[in-house]
C-alpha cells in the first residue's frame, strides 16, 4: 500500500512540475477568488450578509474543498472540514453535535437545511454532494431566525444554479471495499427563459469494510475500550447501494422576476446495518426512500427582494430486525417561507412568516409478520413564526450590528390509535426568541465581534400529549412540559488579510441549558395506574457548556500575488466544560455530559496551482468523551464493566492528489484513514480502516 501511494504522489507531481515547465499557469480570477471566504455572501443569514459583516462565528466549505475531500456523504464531508462532531454509524447514517450540545440521531438540536428550506431529514448522510455550491455553518443560537432546534447552530446546504452556457461533468471511481461511484451533473440555459439543473450519483460498496489495525495516538487507552479482537477484522454485513437524483427547472419571467422548481430523490435498499462490533441485535438491513420537492419564487419590486418558498419532503425508513421484527418509520416536512428583503441606506432588514409541519407515523410487525402495536401514535408538530432581522452599519462601516426576534406559535397533534388505546388529542404553546450581535473594525483587518440570543427546542406531540398503551407499558404525555431553552453569548478576536494570506479567529462561547426533557417513571399528576410500567416526561436537567473554537489559515500564495494557493490550515473547537444536573431520588447531582467531545480539530495542509494540480493532506483530531457502557448487559464486554467509559482519542488522515489533462480531463487519487486508524465514533460501531480510490472526471 505505500509503495503504492508513493508511486501515485510522484506521478502526479511529476505531472504538475512538467506542466509548470511548459508554461506558467493562466490564472484564473474565479479561482483566486475562491480563496477568499470573507467575500462569501451567506444565504443563511436571511439578510444575505457576507462573512466579513456578520458578528457571528460562520464557517464555509467550498466547492473546492468538497472535491478534495475523500468523503461519500455530507456527515463525512463536515466530519473532516468544519469545527463540528460527527459521529457517523455503518449503514448510511450520522448526526451532528457543535458546541457542546450532544448529538443525536433526531439531530435535535440543529436546523438542517438546503437553499435555506427544511432539508426534511434528520440524517445528514443521506444528502449527496455532488451538486452542492458550497456549505454554510452558523454557530450559535438561531432560533430567532429558523424557530426549533437551532440551539447549537445552522448548516445551510447551497446547491448550484448554472445560469451561463450548459456544462456539465462525469465522474467515476472504483477502490477499496469494491466500491464504485458514478456520478454525472448538467445544467445550463435552455433558452432566454429556462435554465436547469440536473445531477445523479450512484454509489455502491460491493464487500464489507475492513476495521483498522493500529493506533497513532493514546494506544493503551484505544486497547482498553476497543475489542482486541477488531483490529483489521472485517465489519460483517456492512455493504450498502444508494442513489440520489436532484432537479433544478428555472423559469426566468422578467428581468426581476423568477420561478425554481426543485425536485429530489434519495433511494437506498437493502442497507446493511451491522449495528456494533458484536452484532448484539443481529445483522439486519433496512430501507430508505426519501422524495423531495419544493419551489422558489423570486421577485424584486423597487428595494424590495421577495421570495415565496413552497416544500414538501416525504422520508421512508423500513427496518429489517431479525430479533425484534420489522418496523417502518414515516416523517413528512412540509410547509412554506414567505420573506421580504431589503436595503435602505446601510441597514439590510428582512422579515418574514414561515410555517412547517413534522408529521411522524410508525408502524410494527412481529417476527412472525403480524401487526403489532407502533412505539407511538402518528402526531404532528406544527409550528408558525414571525421573524425580523436587521443588520446595519455604522461608524464609516466599521461597526457591524445585528438584531433578530421572532414570536412562535407551536401545536401538537395526536390522531387515535386503537392499538394503542389513545385518542385524539391536542395541546398548544407560544415562545418569542431573539438574538443581537456586533463586530468592530479596531484596525484594518482585525476585529472583534460578540453575540448573544436564546434558543428553544420543541418537545414531540407524543410527550405532551400522549396517553397510549403498548407491549411496555403506558406512556403519558406532560402538558404541563415546556420547552427546553438556552442562552448562548460568545465574544471573540478576528484577523484577517487577504493580500498576506492570514486568517484567524479567535472565538470563547458559553452556554445555559435548561429545561431539558428527560423520560420519567413516575406520574407528574400522581395518578394511579393500576400497577402497569408507565413512562412520562418532564423538565428535569440542566446543562452548562463553555468552550473555545479557533480557526487560523496561512495561504503562500500571497508571496507570489496568488499565483497558487500553499495553504496550512487548522480548525480547532476545544470543550473547556460540559456539565449536567440531574435529580437522582430527589436530590440534584452533577456529571459529566455524555457523548461530547472534549476536543475536535482539522488541520492540514493544501497546494492548488490554479491550474490543473491539486492535492490535500488532512488530519482529523476526535478527543474523549463520555459515554454509557450499554454492552456492559451482554456478555460481549465482558472485558469493560465500567457502566461509563471514556472514549479514547484517535487521529485519522486523510490525503488527495488531482491533475487536469486539457482543461477537461481529470485524473485522482484518494487515500481515507491514511495510517489504518481502528477507531469509533460511537463504542462498538468500528469505522473503516485505510482505503484506497482511483478516480476520473470529464468535464464539458
Amino acid at each position: 500500500m505505500k509503495r503504492t501511494f508513493l508511486t501515485a504522489f510522484a506521478l502526479l507531481s511529476f505531472m504538475n512540475f512538467a506542466s509548470q515547465a511548459d508554461d506558467k499557469p493562466v490564472v484564473d480570477t474565479t479561482s483566486v477568488r475562491h480563496l477568499n471566504l470573507n467575500e462569501v455572501q451567506i444565504n443563511a443569514s436571511r439578510v444575505r450578509a457576507k462573512v466579513k459583516d456578520l458578528p457571528q462565528k460562520v464557517e464555509v466549505v467550498t466547492r473546492r474543498v468538497i472535491e478534495a475531500t475523500p468523503a461519500s456523504n455530507m456527515g463525512e464531508l463536515l466530519k473532516k472540514t468544519a469545527g463540528v462532531d460527527i459521529i457517523q454509524y455503518p449503514g448510511i447514517s450520522a448526526s451532528i453535535s457543535m458546541r457542546g450540545f450532544a448529538p443525536s440521531t433526531s439531530n435535535k438540536y440543529n436546523v438542517l437545511l438546503i437553499n435555506g428550506k427544511p432539508a426534511g431529514t434528520k440524517n445528514i448522510a443521506t444528502i449527496d454532494m455532488s451538486n452542492v455550491e458550497r456549505v454554510e455553518i452558523l454557530k450559535g443560537p438561531f432560533s430567532a431566525q429558523y424557530g426549533s432546534s437551532a440551539m447549537a447552530g445552522v448548516i445551510n446546504i447551497v446547491t448550484k444554479e448554472s445560469v451561463n452556457d450548459l456544462s456539465g461533468n462525469i465522474n467515476l471511481s472504483y477502490g477499496s471495499f469494491e466500491t464504485f461511484n458514478g456520478s454525472m451533473t448538467v445544467g445550463g440555459k435552455l433558452s432566454e427563459s429556462l435554465d436547469f439543473d440536473m445531477s445523479y450519483n450512484y454509489q455502491n460498496q460491493g464487500k464489507d469494510y475492513k476495521i483498522g489495525k493500529k493506533n497513532f495516538l493514546g494506544k493503551k487507552d484505544a486497547k482498553e475500550i476497543l475489542d482486541p479482537e477488531s483490529y483489521g477484522k472485517r465489519m460483517e454485513h456492512s455493504q450498502f447501494e444508494r442513489q440520489n437524483i436532484n432537479a433544478r427547472l428555472g423559469f426566468i419571467l422578467s428581468d426581476d422576476w423568477k420561478i425554481n422548481i426543485n425536485q429530489s430523490a434519495f433511494i437506498a435498499n437493502g442497507i446493511e446495518t451491522p449495528g456494533s462490533f458484536w452484532h448484539v441485535y443481529g445483522k439486519n438491513s433496512k430501507d430508505i426512500e426519501k422524495y423531495g420537492t419544493g419551489a422558489d419564487i423570486l421577485g424584486k419590486i423597487g428595494i424590495h427582494n421577495l421570495s415565496f418558498s413552497p416544500f414538501h419532503t416525504k422520508e421512508e425508513t423500513t427496518n429489517y430486525n431479525s430479533v425484534y421484527g420489522n418496523s417502518e418509520n414515516v416523517y413528512t416536512n412540509y410547509g412554506f417561507l414567505l420573506k421580504d428583503a431589503f436595503i435602505v441606506g446601510e441597514h439590510s432588514l428582512a422579515f418574514g412568516i414561515d410555517n412547517k409541519h413534522d408529521v411522524y407515523e410508525s408502524s410494527n410487525w412481529d417476527k412472525d409478520g403480524l401487526v403489532s402495536a407502533p412505539s407511538t401514535p402518528k402526531y404532528k408538530n406544527i409550528a408558525t413564526g414571525v421573524f425580523a432581522q436587521i443588520n446595519t452599519k455604522t461608524l464609516d462601516g466599521k461597526l457591524n450590528l445585528a438584531f433578530g426576534a421572532r414570536y412562535d406559535f407551536v401545536k401538537f397533534k395526536l390522531e387515535a390509535n386503537e392499538l394503542l388505546v389513545n385518542e385524539a388529542k391536542s395541546e398548544e404553546y407560544s415562545v418569542f426568541t431573539q438574538n443581537i450581535g456586533g463586530k468592530y473594525e479596531i484596525l484594518e483587518g482585525f476585529k472583534i465581534h460578540s453575540s448573544w440570543g436564546n434558543a428553544f427546542f420543541a418537545p414531540d406531540a407524543f410527550q405532551v400529549a400522549g396517553l397510549y398503551k403498548n407491549a411496555y407499558g403506558t406512556t403519558k404525555g406532560n402538558p404541563n412540559l415546556k420547552q427546553e431553552q438556552s442562552n448562548t453569548f460568545d465574544i471573540g478576536l478576528e484577523f484577517s488579510n487577504f493580500s498576506k494570506g492570514i486568517n484567524f479567529d479567535f472565538t470563547y462561547f458559553k452556554t445555559h441549558h435548561k429545561n431539558m426533557i428527560v423520560a420519567y417513571t413516575e406520574d407528574p399528576d400522581g395518578t394511579p395506574y393500576n400497577g402497569d410500567e408507565f413512562k412520562t416526561f418532564k423538565n428535569a436537567n440542566s446543562a452548562d457548556m463553555d468552550g473555545i473554537e479557533i480557526t487560523a489559515s496561512y495561504d503562500f500564495g500571497n508571496l507570489s500575488d496568488y499565483d497558487y494557493s500553499l495553504k496550512a490550515y487548522i480548525n480547532y473547537t476545544h470543550i473547556i466544560d460540559a456539565k449536567v444536573a440531574y435529580e437522582v431520588d430527589g436530590k440534584t447531582a452533577e456529571g459529566h455530559m455524555r457523548y461530547v467531545r472534549d476536543n475536535n480539530a482539522n488541520m492540514g495542509i493544501e497546494y492548488d496551482n490554479l491550474g490543473k494540480f491539486r492535492t490535500r493532506l488532512n488530519a482529523r483530531y476526535i478527543g474523549h468523551r463520555y459515554e454509557d457502557n450499554w454492552y456492559t448487559w451482554y456478555p460481549v464486554r465482558t472485558d469493560v464493566t465500567d457502566l461509563i467509559l471514556r472514549h479514547p482519542v484517535s487521529f485519522i488522515f486523510d490525503y488527495s492528489a488531482s491533475y487536469t489533462i486539457k482543461e477537461k480531463y481529470t485524473i485522482g487519487l484518494t487515500l481515507s484513514n491514511l495510517l489504518d486508524e481502528n477507531y469509533t465514533e460511537k463504542d462498538g460501531f468500528n469505522m473503516p480502516g485505510r482505503s484506497m480510490t482511483a478516480k476520473f472526471s470529464y468535464q464539458f
